[in-house]
């Protein structure tokens, strides 16, 4: 989790300037009604509200990188949570109230007779533009806190099953129709103990009968504890051939301040040693030729990968040294930007598998339409994505982080087939 000066200085500002907006809008509102003095009570509970958030996120600012607990994580993204539900609907509403009288008074502007008519003429009662912008103001704040509230308790296990079809005329004729189930970004800090949430992932991933299980990094927030526990619930995985998987940022142990090199290393060691016992197979710029009936699919996963202040530590040369004669290449990589800046550029990796975006955990997904504010931070973001004959996969996310929640952006489970002919893939 990036927690950064400039991201706090600015949930400061946004957070002193949507309460001064708001209080200062029902102060008027109310003054014009009932007198001058009509409310001065609300001043406390207005600024009192926005000063615990403040000395909240103020503590956790100061502790995180010194914070040697995962459970630092798990306050922070329910309080970040309860903050949202709060903030975000006075945010709306405000917003919501001011277009609405704007737009009021634009058409009172050019109305015939220079004045509204009133919303009530005929059968209809009368209804106040006060009580009228105040209705609007609250549906429209209405819909980001039931939004919220169902990402919560709903929508952050709210699997989703995704399928796509690929075909290569350089697949091997054993490897035709192999299934590849890919996850990511499990989070178990995040996850607290949600095993039977999970459970129901497990199974959703057994009924496909996979032939691969890909998982495609960041397995922690930050600390190897968050992993115990969790080997009842993905050691249950099946797959016909194997499961294999690679590190994602966070798994580095990068977002804390370690007494010594030596205790972080451990951490590292550990987390590793997880992956075992979870029943994954870890790559660490690495390759493994999958054989079948003479034929070879390679596999190769290199650690994290990414544009600062993501780390680099993959090395995808020293990972497919000596690996130039087999026909088909798979690539688990958990950074998507790595497959622009070296994939692509440099490697002819036919298949890459990545994670790390999350989606952002909120967008909004019809039918061929897509949208996230992940796209303005990440070139490639969700989905199947090609560039010529190299294709790149990145997954939302299993888990969550910082927020937990999902919103339009549900936990995905990623289903590939690959096939042998003609180059024609989109998602299923």
């Amino acid at each position: 989790m990036k927690y950064s000066l400039g991201a706090f200085v600015g949930f400061i500002i946004f957070t002193i300037l949507v309460d001064f907006l708001l209080h200062r809008l029902i102060h008027q509102n109310a003054k014009k009604r009932i007198g001058h003095f009509a409310f001065p009570f609300g001043t406390f509970w207005f600024y009192s509200i926005p000063t615990l958030y403040i000395i909240g996120f103020t503590t956790i600012f100061a502790s995180i990188k010194a914070s040697q607990s995962a459970l630092i994580y798990v306050i922070f993204q329910w309080l970040l949570v309860s903050y949202l539900l709060i903030y975000v609907p006075k945010f709306v509403y405000y917003l919501a109230y001011k277009v609405t009288h704007r737009a009021i008074k634009v058409k009172n502007k050019f109305s015939s007779d220079g004045k509204i008519k009133k919303m009530n003429e005929g059968r209809y009662p009368s209804i106040s533009r006060k009580k009228f912008l105040s209705q609007v103001g609250i549906v429209m704040a209405s819909l980001p806190f039931v939004s919220l509230l169902f990402g919560v308790m709903k929508g952050r296990f709210n699997f989703s099953k995704r399928y796509t079809k690929l075909s290569f005329p350089n697949l091997p004729e054993a490897f035709d129709g192999l299934k590849i189930v890919q996850i990511s970004d499990l989070h178990l800090g995040s996850l607290n103990s949600n095993y039977e949430e999970m459970e129901e992932a497990v199974k959703l991933i057994n009924d496909e009968y996979p032939d691969l299980i890909c998982f495609t990094g960041d397995l922690v927030n930050n600390f190897y504890e968050e992993t115990i526990g969790w080997e009842k619930v993905f050691s249950k995985l099946n797959a016909r051939i194997g499961k294999f998987s690679v590190l994602g940022n966070h798994d580095y142990g990068d977002y804390s301040k370690w007494d010594s090199q030596e205790e972080k290393k451990e951490n590292l060691n550990n987390i590793k040693l997880a992956h075992k016992r979870l029943g994954f197979n870890l790559l660490n710029n690495q390759s493994q030729v999958l054989e079948s009936n003479g034929d070879k699919l390679l596999v190769t996963g290199v650690e994290n990968w990414g544009h600062p202040p993501f780390p680099q530590y993959g090395d995808l040369k020293k990972a497919t040294e000596g690996t130039n004669g087999v026909p088909f290449k798979l690539l688990l990589s958990h950074d998507p930007d790595h497959w622009d800046a070296e994939v692509t550029k440099q490697f002819d990796h036919d298949l890459t598998l990545a994670g790390h975006t999350h989606g952002m955990q909120f967008g909004i997904e019809f039918k061929n339409f897509q949208w996230s504010p992940a796209k303005y931070k990440f070139r490639r973001w969700a989905g199947l994505y090609n560039e010529g004959n190299q294709y790149l996969y990145v997954n939302r996310g299993l888990g969550y982080l910082g927020m937990p929640a999902r919103v339009g952006m549900p936990p995905e489970i990623t289903i590939i087939e690959l096939t042998r002919g003609t180059i024609s893939n989109e998602p299923m």
